[in-house]
């Protein structure tokens, strides 16, 4: 990220599909952590979602790299559910295997998606990550498994959670 205050993103190759302008007068409430499912770079997932009627405002590689790929000011179609989709920012996270390892998720892209979730919810005053309230899962509002290990009671969440949660108090000078 080239900065966090900011949201400004390593990259930024954004979609020109498969996301609404705007939010519909609404504001962000919260994040909604995915998983890709793959292994993907930000090019391969902008590559992807121009056939597929989805999207997400952020994708983090499993190198650390993160891209956006809709502006936050804008409704990406990442949680299947139109009134999350206009309330929350979608951060999509590459697995750094396939389902043979059981999707597993780098430490990297771990740590910078916890970050992320931090960034994001310092810079729309959300308070304090916090599982179930200012950070949700795909499997809330679909039927998926979606984000799999990130999600509670998966191999990931409490480290991705107390990650977020450091990153927070961080950025703010907060006391966790």
């Amino acid at each position: 990220m080239r900065n966090w205050e900011t949201l400004d993103a390593d990259v930024v190759l954004l979609m020109d599909r498969h996301f609404t302008p705007g939010r519909g007068g609404r504001g962000v409430e919260r994040v909604v952590m995915h998983h890709n499912a793959a292994v993907l770079t930000v090019e391969q997932v902008h590559r992807v979602w121009q056939d597929r009627p989805a999207s997400a405002h952020y994708q983090v590689e499993s190198g650390g790299r993160i891209g956006q790929l809709v502006w936050d000011d804008d409704t990406a179609w990442h949680a299947a559910d139109p009134d999350v989709n206009q309330t929350s920012i979608g951060i999509e996270v590459s697995n750094s295997a396939g389902a043979e390892q059981d999707w597993p998720i780098s430490d990297t892209a771990i740590e910078e998606a916890a970050h992320l979730a931090a960034a994001v919810c310092a810079h729309f005053d959300l308070g304090r990550p916090a599982a179930g309230t200012t950070i949700r899962w795909h499997s809330e509002f679909a039927a998926t498994t979606c984000p799999y290990h990130l999600a509670p009671g998966g191999r990931y969440h409490e480290t991705f959670m107390d990650r977020a949660g450091h990153w927070f108090d961080e950025m703010t000078g907060a006391a966790g």
